[in-house]
């Protein structure tokens, strides 16, 4: 639909044209960023990247830096990683099949692959001097392990972490470890087999250790608590620098080899403490927070639906001190803090920050992606003495095209009166005067975030004719421990009364027809989705994704369950408070549901598995309730964000289906 200021609204395919922005890497002397482009592959039903480089004093100079193009299949060039002299750029490539790890010169030319380790390598790192690069990785399977003619097909656990969401079940004998490759050779050496996963490689200053993070105790395999470790380069046993105080992650040693910075916290295995810029000695005493005072999370939790490789956040060592992110409110914002804890925000850049580098070398140099209401992220750079200077602007010709409904923030009282920070959008063409339909949207979690970042699914919602409303009730990340604290043990709780006293907010807008109002969310939105429909019949329509339904049975089939579920109910243990835990399940009340509902689940989601799909669906059904079950083969927990293109399409093609069968737009 073309209006008269000759714009055409947005359509669900529009998201095939979105190309992404993640994972930038200033080289370091800061004369060179590199970043990856991903676009969707249409053809292939897939995603294709590419690694770009531009000079850091050039605006204009962005190019096309490999090009894993082929026609069998789509390719993906990721992770790119400078060597300490800035000659050469190292990545991870799937263009020969399997992913590898790849090498190419820093000025261009033919990338050549280091010898023939298959894996998907993470945390790329190289070592000081440049000879070799540690990753984490999983090992090959043993194809010779079972030399019976016709073996079993049978997989056999004793584990009580036997499954995760997109790696499916777990291998007891096969796990990610940390491993070094000599860049000459191509010889991968693994350092780390202890039957845990390792993550988040980083280089002692002078070369001789490698820091990572893991959970490798057997008595936390209730929790999730990862220590911080080293292990020699050359091999030899793994040293544990803490003792289990808090989650730690992504270490990152200092220049001078003194301190190591990471994230983390000292308040055990909670999930609402906020992770905190840390130090610590590389004998693992003094630990120190830098951002205690903050009442902030470090790192970025404002979700969307139009992101790739965001690249791992980490602390970032430079001449001021550290680099890092926080979130604040819908906004995660880029600070520096020296030792001695003395920060300030750096200003100038977009309001969310997905990912960031800066060069050790010299004056600082900063390269983030960015992203707004109205753009899902570009390449920005802060040169010294200047301000962030925008890179690229990759979705410039698509947004030409159409007319977005920027949102409008609003904040209302929710339970106890609590101000509670919300996004209200218009449908675009907006008219005074009329009434149009709302549909409330609900984030996951519950610790995650809605904020400043672009989601495609709220456009196009607003572009078919419908208010969005989508706020941070408690539980959320972002406004400090309290608020998100406020949820534990209380799921349906106070965050119902807060979503509802959005709702009820939004009802009093003149526009807002109360009489058709929908609701969705995933994952834990799923939760808050079903748990609404059982509690009011205040909505017209439900879409429900990837959702809960029974709290119960989730503490036993979901991958994470055991520990998350029952640390999200403030601990509450099945044989001892099975009335309370189902006190809080949806499933109870489904006896109460009128709304007509649209269950959408994937058939390899283990975050939320299947059945929780299935209670929902045949309880709805037997009940008399008007509800369709659609079925995602192939498709994990992350089909809204990184699912198949044509899964996607026909995801948000359904729900825009259903909310326009019973709220009429």
């Amino acid at each position: 639909m073309i209006d008269s200021s000759g714009l055409r609204r947005i359509v669900v395919e529009d998201l095939w044209r979105l190309r992404f922005v993640g994972d930038p890497q200033v080289s370091p002397d800061g004369s060179r960023v590199a970043f990856v482009v991903t676009e969707t592959d249409v053809e292939h039903n897939a995603y294709r990247s590419a690694i770009w480089v531009a000079d850091t004093d050039d605006p204009g100079s962005a190019r096309q830096f490999t090009n894993p193009a082929g026609k069998d299949r789509a390719h993906r060039d990721r992770s790119p990683r400078w060597s300490p002299d800035g000659q050469r750029l190292a990545f991870v490539s799937n263009r020969e099949g399997e992913d590898r790890i790849w090498c190419i010169d820093g000025g261009g030319g033919e990338a050549v692959s280091l010898g023939d380790f298959e894996g998907s390598a993470s945390g790329l790192t190289w070592s000081p001097s440049g000879d070799r690069l540690a990753f984490s990785a999983m090992p090959a399977a043993d194809s010779d392990c079972d030399k019976d003619e016709h073996p079993a097909d049978v997989w056999v656990t004793r584990k009580l972490r036997h499954k995760f969401n997109g790696r499916g079940f777990l291998d007891d004998d096969r796990n990610l470890n940390i491993w070094v490759m000599d860049v000459d050779t191509g010889e991968a050496t693994r350092l780390t087999d202890a039957g845990a996963d390792d993550h988040s490689p980083a280089w002692s200053a002078d070369g001789s250790a490698v820091l990572f993070t893991s959970d490798r105790r057997p008595e936390l395999e209730m929790y999730y608590v990862q220590d911080l470790y080293e292990v020699p380069a050359e091999g030899g046993e793994a040293r544990r620098l803490t003792e289990g105080q808090g989650p730690v992650s992504v270490p990152r040693m200092s220049p001078t080899g003194d301190v190591i910075a990471f994230f983390g916290h000292e308040h055990g295995d909670s999930s609402t403490a906020n992770t905190e810029m840390c130090l610590m000695s590389p004998e693992g005493t003094d630990w120190t927070s830098l951002t205690s005072g903050f009442d902030r999370n470090v790192g970025n939790s404002v979700g969307a639906d139009a992101r790739f490789d965001a690249g791992e956040a980490a602390p970032g060592w430079c001449s001021w001190g550290l680099v890092f992110s926080l979130t604040d409110g819908g906004c995660s914002s880029l600070y520096r803090v020296d030792r001695e804890g003395n920060h300030s925000a750096i200003g100038g850049f977009p309001p969310v920050i997905t990912s960031y580098s800066v060069n050790t070398e010299g004056e600082p140099v900063l390269a983030a992606v960015g992203a707004d209401h109205d753009t899902p992220g570009d390449l920005w750079v802060l040169s010294p003495g200047g301000d962030p200077v925008q890179f690229t602007d990759f979705n410039a010709e698509l947004f030409a095209e159409i007319e977005l409904s920027i949102p409008e923030r609003v904040t209302f009282a929710g339970a106890e009166d609590w101000e509670i920070e919300g996004w209200l959008m218009k449908p675009v063409g907006f008219e005074e005067g009329k009434k149009y339909p709302l549909v409330l949207e609900i984030h996951g979690g519950p610790a995650g975030t809605s904020g400043n970042a672009f989601f495609h699914e709220y456009q196009m919602l607003a572009a078919a004719g419908y208010g969005v409303l989508f706020s941070n009730p408690r539980g959320s990340t972002g406004y400090g421990q309290r608020h998100a604290e406020g949820v534990i043990g209380d799921w349906g709780g106070g965050d119902y009364r807060d979503l509802m006293g959005g709702v009820d907010f939004a009802c009093e807008q003149d526009w807002v027809d109360p009489e058709r109002l929908g609701v969705t969310g995933g994952s834990y939105g799923g939760y808050m989705t079903n748990w609404i429909v059982s509690q009011t019949d205040r909505f017209a329509a439900a879409v429900t994704y990837r959702s809960i339904s029974n709290l119960y049975t989730k503490y036993g089939c979901s991958d994470i369950g055991f520990y998350s579920n029952r640390r999200g109910m403030g601990g509450a243990e099945l044989w001892e408070e099975e009335d309370f835990i189902m006190s809080r399940s949806p499933i109870r009340y489904a006896p109460d549901v009128v709304t007509p509902t649209l269950i959408v689940h994937s058939e390899e989601d283990y975050r939320c598995p299947m059945e929780q799909a299935e209670q929902w669906y045949v309880a709805l059904k037997r009940l008399g309730v008007d509800c369709e079950f659609v079925r995602y083969q192939g498709e994990n927990h992350e089909l809204s964000r990184s699912g198949k293109p044509y899964n996607r399409r026909d995801r948000l093609n359904r729900a825009l289906a259903w909310f326009d069968r019973y709220l009429g737009t």
